[in-house]
């Protein structure tokens, strides 16, 4: 092995090994933060309700708590209620500022466990719009190709192709061809973000330690639809094959929670709901009235939570 060959070998090692402890310094702990939730959970977790001068108190710069309490509100950990005074959201509440004031009111000032949106219809218009486009456009850019270069499965698709360009230029194929295939990922991008606007922030479902659960009925409900904690008779957890599918490639699971209610033949069905099994397990321990779990991973859920990029709704 030349000289050569090992200086480059090495300075790729050595490359490697600088952005490996980048990453782990980004990803690793951070003591700040650690300290701000020791405080928040040992102190002001039932209360739910504490401010900036409290964590002066047990040891925090006021500096230093302020860069704490703007990560933990900017995760959706914390909510702030005026300049100095903050209130504790649970880890596993994805809603909105608006709709999280909506719930504590509805719910008379209850301990929110769990609140997310419901999306009813979202893996079939994905799987119709999103991949069945692009899909469409890549297949018709690679029949095309091949048409033209193989003449397989029929030269008939280039020749089309090549009649409706400018001057019947055989040479403007191929950029043609890639202008449509960029066209395509761009139109199905712009489609994502208009089906995620139209699913974002319709349908609440909400589970209080209290209240039991409520849940939105119409795009324009206010939480009328409520299964108090003795109505839950039985839960269940109910993945589909495409949401399965979709899980694989989406940052946040989705999957429907089933809620037998006593006195009712029919179950209520929460359909796409973000973190289904964990909203299973939330449900479960309100039926149960088993809450100790709250209090005992209270830390470790708002860390996660404030290291995890979870979109809201």
């Amino acid at each position: 092995m030349t000289p050569e060959a090992m200086m480059a070998i090495a300075s790729v090692a050595v490359g490697f090994a600088v952005f490996f402890a980048l990453g782990w310094k980004l990803k690793g702990r951070d003591p700040l933060l650690e300290k701000a939730l020791d405080i928040i959970v040992s102190n002001y977790l039932d209360e739910r309700k504490f401010t900036l001068s409290d964590l002066e108190k047990h040891g925090l710069t006021k500096d230093a708590a302020k860069t704490a309490l703007k990560k933990l509100e900017r995760a959706g950990v914390l909510m702030r209620m005026d300049e100095e005074s903050y209130r504790i959201r649970d880890p596993l509440v994805f809603l909105t500022d608006r709709d999280y004031e909506r719930a504590m009111r509805i719910t008379k000032d209850d301990n929110i466990l769990y609140g997310a949106y419901q999306n009813p219809y979202l893996p079939r218009l994905y799987l119709l719009l999103i991949y069945g486009i692009f899909v469409a456009d890549l297949l018709f850019v690679l029949l095309a190709y091949l048409s033209h270069t193989m003449g397989w499965p029929s030269p008939a698709i280039s020749r089309w192709v090549i009649n409706i360009l400018p001057g019947h230029d055989e040479g403007l194929l191929l950029p043609f061809l890639l202008f449509l295939l960029g066209m395509g990922l761009i139109f199905v991008d712009f489609l994502d973000n208009v089906i995620k606007a139209w699913a974002r922030e319709r349908y609440s479902v909400v589970v209080g330690a209290l209240s039991g659960i409520s849940y939105d009925i119409s795009l324009a409900d206010e939480l009328s639809g409520r299964i108090r904690r003795g109505e839950i008779e039985d839960v269940d957890l109910d993945l589909s094959l495409l949401q399965k599918i979709m899980n694989y490639f989406k940052s946040v699971p989705l999957g429907d929670v089933v809620v037998k209610v006593r006195g009712k033949k029919e179950p209520i069905r929460f359909r796409n709901m973000p973190f289904p099994r964990e909203l299973f397990y939330v449900i479960r321990s309100v039926q149960l009235g088993a809450l100790e779990w709250r209090k005992k991973h209270a830390k470790t859920l708002m860390l996660w939570r404030a290291k995890s990029v979870i979109p809201r709704g």
